[in-house]
């Protein structure tokens, strides 16, 4: 058991405890009874007492995930012989043919949004509390993750509602624009850096440090011409800057330490991270999703995987055979945990990265038969299968930011023309990585004349998949209307660059409006 979960298992319940019958629905008056005796005063109430806001945030390694990766050219997730049809949603994803109707669509709005109010109740809670240097602190961590949501919602969905009070009796918000919630996350973040912490420890592990919010104000300006058609490359340099200046994170020597089970606050690379456990911190199901049904032999596990998620063909060869993180992908002949080839259903399984052919199109179905249809496709554990796994839950904490991002986004911006920077930084700061992915081999580092964006495009897809990166890049850098696979090119629909504003939510307020292009 991680220590760090337990210790804020047991403090996030004690305290909760103490206040539950003030907070047991959220449309009433909350915390009415409180008194300046049951107000939280300690560091240890005060980090129990914000619990919610972070265990909210493990729903972005579920329907947040799915949203950003399922559309994108890192995955496809066919039909196999009746297995994941699931109603249609992954063969829409697959060829951008959602709807404002759509599962995936609408259950990654109600997380996001599920999350803002989460933090707007607990703001309202802290404002009641007398001023102290630990509340400014609180406060500011609490806003942090705010904007992080925002910054989320408004990159997958563009124009939003703003609501940053606690209050029913408010008016249904209305819609503003993309630009407007660009520029909320902006001045949010950069007015409560000044108040968060600066250590990298475990105490401050899984909570937004002042190196968090410059990451995330990196990436925000990093995409600021997709978001309002003005680039902002400077800033980029400028946050990127002061991450990598603090000194206080540094690459891990080997890539996949930091996506281990027991993955944490040691690590040295990750600058932001969602704790997962098997049993107190649920919701880390990404090795039932993509493993063969077989591989439960492979890795000890206790429970039957899925045998969906797999990687797209022209993906998957971005990969060079003597790259390191190429080991993320299982392919070819698989093998039990005793070295024994792997055998399911008296087929011997060998997994074909290229075995993909529709049997049936409205289905999106390649087939159920055991040596075909279920082979196909290469499979991903970057996020190693957990053997303690509890009811298909693992404990791979989720890194959200790491400094191998920050160095691409830097020497992107410093590509595309930042002045803050210069191109033998770019060119040092791309190579540390290509170093650690082909150790001792000098002839794969870049010089000043190989490195472009073509290079930075591809980089960022070898070192961060599935890190819910790959629809961003390929919004940013044009390439979102592409062909892939068996999604034709659809170069009209640039509209489908932000996902619509779901039915329900429409339904439910009058005020939001649809986004354009999308018939409601």
């Amino acid at each position: 058991m991680k220590t760090y979960i337990k210790k804020f298992s047991l403090l996030t319940a004690g305290l909760l405890l103490a206040f539950s019958q003030s907070c047991t629905k959220f449309d009433d008056k909350m915390y009415s009874a409180y008194t300046e005796d049951n107000f939280p005063k300690t560091p240890a109430q005060f980090v129990a007492l914000t619990g919610p806001v972070y265990t909210a945030a493990r729903g972005y390694f579920g329907d947040y995930f799915d949203l950003q990766t399922a559309g994108s050219d890192e995955v496809v997730i066919p039909t196999r012989g009746g297995d994941w049809f699931d109603g249609g949603k992954w063969r829409d994803m697959h060829f951008h043919t959602w709807s404002s109707s759509h599962e995936v669509v609408g259950n990654a709005w109600n997380w996001g949004f599920n999350a803002i109010g989460t933090c707007n109740r607990i703001l309202s809670i802290f404002e009641q509390t007398e001023e102290s240097d630990l509340k400014t602190q609180t406060m500011a961590e609490i806003k942090t993750m705010r904007a992080w949501y925002y910054y989320l919602m408004m990159d997958a969905y563009g124009n939003l509602p703003l609501v940053t009070t606690f209050d029913d009796r408010a008016d249904l918000p209305e819609t503003q624009s993309r630009a407007d919630i660009y520029n909320f996350i902006a001045t949010e973040l950069e007015e409560n850096l000044q108040y968060l912490s600066e250590e990298k420890s475990e105490q401050t592990y899984a909570r937004p440090t002042k190196w968090m919010a410059h990451t995330l104000l990196a990436k925000l300006y990093l995409n600021a011409e997709v978001y309002t058609g003005t680039p902002q490359w400077d800033k980029v340099v400028t946050h990127a800057n002061a991450v990598i200046e603090s000194g206080r994170y540094s690459l891990e020597s080997d890539y996949f330490a930091q996506f281990m089970p027991d993955n944490g606050p040691a690590n040295t690379e990750p600058i932001f991270s969602i704790p997962f456990d098997p049993a107190r911190a649920t919701g880390n199901q990404l090795f039932n999703k993509v493993l063969h049904y077989g591989h439960r032999l492979t890795y000890g596990l206790s429970v039957n995987t899925w045998n969906g998620w797999s990687a797209q063909p022209a993906y998957f060869d971005l990969f060079d055979e003597d790259d390191y993180r190429t080991k993320q992908w299982l392919y070819g002949q698989q093998y039990d945990a005793t070295g024994q080839p792997l055998v399911f259903n008296g087929v011997n399984v060998i997994l074909d990265p290229y075995g993909y052919e529709l049997v049936d199109g409205s289905e999106f179905d390649i087939g159920g038969d055991d040596n075909i249809g279920r082979l196909a496709g290469a499979r991903n554990v970057k996020y190693y299968p957990d053997k303690n796994q509890v009811s298909n839950n693992a404990g791979n904490d989720v890194v959200v930011y790491r400094l191998a991002d920050v160095y691409l986004m830097k020497a992107e911006a410093i590509l595309r023309g930042a002045g803050n920077g210069t191109v033998t930084e770019a060119v040092d700061l791309v190579n540390q990585i290509r170093a650690r992915a082909f150790p001792g081999d000098a002839s794969e580092l870049y010089t000043a004349a190989s490195l472009n964006l073509d290079a930075i495009y591809t980089e960022r897809a070898l070192e961060l998949t599935f890190e819910v990166t790959r629809r961003t890049d390929m919004i940013r850098f044009e390439h979102w209307e592409d062909a892939m696979l068996f999604k034709p090119a659809n170069p009209s629909e640039t509209y489908k660059r932000i996902f619509p504003v779901p039915q329900d939510a429409l339904n439910t307020n009058e005020n939001l409006d649809p986004n354009p292009g999308y018939t409601n």
